[in-house]
């Protein structure tokens, strides 16, 4: 009898056709109103106010889903992407630095207790994976992995259609590959992360290295001639003008890059690579042939075979349309 009655619910479950996604970052909440064919019908923006505490962002949560339907008859389920690590099966935001406070976090079972509707939850790089493989640069291909290049690394890995997740659901960080064994501190404490290597601050350090050695850059008048005020915003507008010191530096992380991707290449033999984040989307010009190059001299013959290398498409909207995708997988046959 009781099986009975969950299959009702499934069924019940299944003909109900939109989805709210929750977009959950250390400076925004964001959250989508979606259909079952991954169109946005909706969407909210607040601020999360995080300095407030964990309760007052856990309200403004609630209270943003709530603005964005009042048609719960024809909710499937509430898909969480959160920052940090994440424990995907018990829903739980087990750390979020950018969110003082947050740490083992129930967030399943406080929105589901709070909203009496299924929630799903998952790292927000590894759904921003699942949004590009599903609605974006990766449609139609069942291994793909997804690299974010901004503030900071990080990404996803689709392999046959599902995300990998690992042994304790922390698969997919992909910015902390240690490439330089003597390199630079990382946030994380490790040194010689791909992430310390290659995004934005270490874009913008490398910069302000080599003014402060006096190397020739427009980048000096950019900053108004404050070295400190140098940052990889600026340095992809020098190369945009030509500028050679930064041309330079965006191919050094480039560079990084692809050695990141060769060894992810190894590891997952995957046939696409997706960029995506501020560092890659606006300074692509200047990254991809140095990315392409190195991926083509340290990868192995038979493994660089037909792999492609692409800019994301969904900028923003990757992590809302990955957590819409993740309640639809896991309401249809719990991938």
């Amino acid at each position: 009898m009781k099986d009975e009655k969950a299959l009702q619910a499934h069924r019940s479950a299944m003909d109900k056709d939109l989805v709210v996604a929750v977009d959950l970052g250390g400076t925004q909440i964001r959250v989508a109103l979606c259909d079952a064919r991954g169109n946005i019908l909706k969407r909210i923006a607040q601020p999360a106010c995080a300095a407030e505490g964990i309760e007052a962002v856990f309200a403004r949560i609630v209270a943003n889903i709530h603005a964005a339907t009042s048609d719960w008859s024809r909710v499937r389920g509430i898909g969480v992407g959160a920052p940090g690590t994440v424990d995907p099966w018990r829903g739980v935001i087990l750390e979020a630095p950018n969110l003082a406070g947050m740490v083992a976090f129930p967030i399943r079972a406080r929105l589901e207790n709070e909203l009496r509707a299924p929630v799903f939850v998952g790292n927000d790089a590894n759904l921003a994976a699942l949004g590009e493989q599903r609605y974006g640069a990766g449609r139609g291909v069942a291994n793909l992995i997804y690299v974010t290049i901004g503030t900071g690394i990080g990404g996803g890995i689709v392999a046959n259609d599902r995300l990998f997740l690992g042994a304790r659901g922390f698969a997919g960080e992909v910015g902390h590959q240690t490439l330089q064994a003597d390199g630079p501190r990382c946030n994380c404490g490790n040194v010689g992360c791909l992430e310390a290597l290659a995004a934005g601050p270490a874009i913008a350090r490398a910069a302000r290295d080599a003014l402060r050695a006096g190397r020739a850059s427009q980048m000096r008048a950019l900053s108004d001639d404050d070295v400190e005020r140098v940052t990889g915003r600026i340095v992809t507008h020098a190369a945009r003008d030509g500028d050679a010191l930064a041309r330079e530096i965006l191919a050094r992380a480039g560079f990084y890059i692809g050695l990141g991707l060769v060894s992810l290449q190894h590891n997952f033999d995957t046939r696409l690579f997706v960029l995506g984040g501020g560092v890659a989307i606006n300074a692509w010009d200047f990254i991809y042939p140095s990315i392409h190059n190195t991926f083509d001299e340290y990868t192995m013959p038979s493994m660089r075979r037909d792999v492609r290398i692409v800019p994301a498409q969904l900028g923003d909207d990757a992590g809302l349309l990955g957590a819409a995708a993740l309640v639809n997988d896991q309401m249809t046959n719990g991938k």
